[in-house]
């Protein structure tokens, strides 16, 4: 540390102003700084062409490369340059900031040449291919050239000028780039490396250390114009990256200097120098993304320089107080914010553009990430070794331990799964029970429910039917006949429903035999048909046999309640319709009606007992016709399904009687 804040002295003496020189910048073969050859004007509205600029009284010797900070408007700078009697022809002037918004050259002698390059303008419009601005001059005699650069950045204005001949320049850049590669594949090397290193052991340091070197690598490859160079980045993307990567390092950086403190006794203070380090983070974040960046960057900036007394000072702290850690954070981040104090301060206008303190940062963060990488191994190690002697000794204690509780753990184990097996099987068996217990009360309350409601109506017809005929049995005889009439239709109605419940009971109770005798099935069906009205039914019989093999009672009740069911939906002025065809292997029968169509969430509900659908709620019934319909075809070893609902053709049952096997 003694040594950084030396070397920061020493900048901060050549920082102050220095006579310029008369003489023009005088060009040999070799590359040369214009370091001291600048003048520099401000034009904070932008309004000065190049005669203007040239002609203004306002320009100020520079004692070394323009470093203005964050400066609103534009930066002229005009050196004079002269080709000597042996230098060469072509030359390359080179630019140090990558992240200029623009960048023009003027060649003054003789008619004004412009030349202009920076991101505004998009780098695949740029005159030379190069991570920065880069002109190329043609100097022909050894008359002395004005030359004029208009500059204009809302990043820091800290640019460093050379000149080096066209040639040189090749070369030069080629060893850059190498020296950039191996700098990188240094990154690269460390990021992998704590990748899996992290994926292994799962330690937070190397967790951290890796968020920490990424933005590391981000920030820097984005400040020296490496990415926007490869892949033509914008500059609105690439600076809202730039200033992204800013303002989300803050509170990694901050968090992973107090891991390496272990400030594990300052609880409060790790939790408002958190917070703060996120509040300013994404402030300084959003500022950039809202366009604002000429305040988000120096937010950030401004806060890394005042962090950085405050960790080294809260360090030596700890150091004097006996904590080791912060011995180790002195020299591990010393060299890194040395580094980071010297390029801010040359971003914000206090230091020279240097070769030196462009790369300060660069320098001091790859012995930063070398030495950090190294403590970060030796750490592990130190922990994974104290951890396993750790391990071995609370291994043998509970080795010891058990020994003594195996067995009766193992007699205790036996016998809780003996209970518990037992107690989870009078579980299920009281939860079944009472599933079917639940199951035939509500089937029992249902079924009371609709025999007495079913039964009302046709006794009480009955009922008054025979009271009006007590009351007057010398009424016209006509009356006497419709009343008569009206006591055999609801006693054939209870009857129907006696045997549909009867036949429900049969068949539940699961001992039900048929009892298979050949029938002749046209008298059955027309028996059926018989006890609706004339013309209501319209057979259709196109089978080339007469007789089926079946149980004749039960067949009968199926057949009833299949044709009352369709008269009960189909419309007064149709007639139901009854097909008898043969089968592959029987009867198929199909009975149609043109009713209305059964909604397409009630068809798969129909078969099931006590189902009623919405179609039948105003009319009589008891929800059992189509369910023992259905239940009569399966003893008989046939189906029951529902061809049609009614959508674009007349609803469809469809009714399979298999010859017995």
């Amino acid at each position: 540390m003694p040594y950084s804040l030396l070397l920061l002295l020493c900048l901060l003496l050549t920082a102050f102003p220095a006579p310029a020189p008369a003489a023009p910048l005088m060009l040999e073969s070799s590359s040369l700084s214009a370091r001291g050859f600048l003048e520099r004007l401000d034009d904070p509205q932008g309004q000065l062409d190049a005669e203007a600029a040239r002609a203004s009284t306002d320009w100020r010797a520079l004692p070394g490369s323009l470093s203005a900070g964050f400066v609103p408007g534009v930066v002229w700078l005009r050196m004079h340059v002269q080709a000597g009697a042996s230098s060469p022809v072509h030359w390359m002037l080179m630019l140090s900031n990558s992240l200029l918004d623009e960048a023009t050259l003027y060649d003054m002698s003789g008619t004004p040449r412009e030349m202009r390059s920076g991101e505004a303008m998009g780098r695949e419009n740029w005159p030379v291919d190069y991570r920065s601005p880069v002109f190329a001059l043609t100097l022909t005699d050894q008359q002395p050239h004005v030359l004029l650069l208009r500059l204009k950045s809302k990043n820091a204005m800290s640019v460093g000028v050379r000149l080096m001949p066209q040639d040189r320049f090749a070369e030069t850049t080629t060893m850059e780039y190498l020296g950039y590669g191996l700098y990188f594949g240094i990154y690269l090397v460390l990021i992998l490396f704590h990748g899996f290193f992290w994926r292994m052991t799962r330690a937070p340091e190397s967790g951290w250390y890796l968020a920490y070197v990424s933005f590391c690598i981000w920030i820097e490859s984005l400040t020296l114009g490496l990415p926007q160079q490869v892949l033509s980045l914008p500059m609105e993307l690439s600076d809202t990256l730039l200033g992204c990567a800013l303002g989300l390092s803050l509170p990694v950086g901050v968090i992973f200097a107090m891991r390496q403190l272990r400030l594990e006794g300052y609880r409060r203070l790790q939790r408002i120098l958190t917070v703060g380090s996120l509040v300013i983070g994404l402030l300084s974040a959003l500022a950039v993304l809202s366009g604002h960046y000429q305040i988000g960057a120096p937010l950030h900036q401004i806060t890394v320089l005042l962090s950085i007394p405050f960790f080294i000072g809260f360090a030596l702290w700890l150091t004097f107080t006996g904590h080791r850690p912060a011995r180790y954070f002195l020299l591990l981040f010393g060299i890194y914010y040395a580094g980071i104090g010297i390029s801010f301060l040359r971003n914000l206008g206090y230091l020279p553009a240097t070769f030196f303190t462009d790369n300060a940062v660069a320098i001091g963060a790859l012995m930063h990430m070398l030495l950090m990488s190294m403590r970060i191994i030796l750490h592990y190690r130190w922990l994974k070794e104290k951890t396993r002697r750790a391990e071995d000794a609370f291994t043998q204690l509970i080795q010891n331990q058990n020994a003594d509780l195996e067995s009766r753990i193992a007699l205790r184990t036996r016998e809780l799964r003996n209970e518990i097996r037992q107690r989870v099987l009078l579980e299920q068996e009281l939860r079944e029970s009472l599933r079917h217990e639940k199951q035939i009360r509500e089937e029992q309350r249902d079924f009371v429910a609709m025999v007495s409601h079913e039964f009302r109506t046709p006794l009480a017809i009955i009922g008054t039917s025979a009271q009006q005929m007590i009351r007057n049995l010398a009424g016209p005889p006509e009356r006497n006949e419709r009343r008569c009439q009206n006591i055999h239709e609801a006693s054939k109605r209870l009857m129907t429903l006696v045997d549909d419940y009867l036949n429900h009971d049969r068949m539940t109770d699961g001992a039900i035999e048929l009892r298979r005798t050949e029938h002749d099935l046209m008298a059955l069906l027309q028996g059926c048909m018989g006890e609706f009205p004339p013309e209501r039914i319209q057979l259709h019989y196109r089978a080339g046999r007469s007789h089926i093999s079946c149980d004749f009672g039960l067949l009968r009740v199926a057949l009833r309640n299949l044709l009352a069911n369709a008269d009960r939906h189909a419309p007064a002025d149709t007639a139901v319709q009854v097909e008898v065809d043969d089968g592959p292997r029987g009867i198929q029968l199909r009975v149609l009606n043109a009713g209305a169509e059964i909604p397409a969430d009630q068809a798969p509900l129909l078969f099931q007992k006590y189902f009623r659908g919405t179609q039948s709620q105003h009319s009589p019934g008891a929800g059992l016709g189509l369910y023992l319909v259905k239940r009569i075809s399966e003893l008989h070893g046939g189906t029951l399904v529902l061809e049609s609902r009614g959508h674009e053709s007349p609803i469809c049952f469809h009714l399979h009687l298999p010859e017995p096997a």
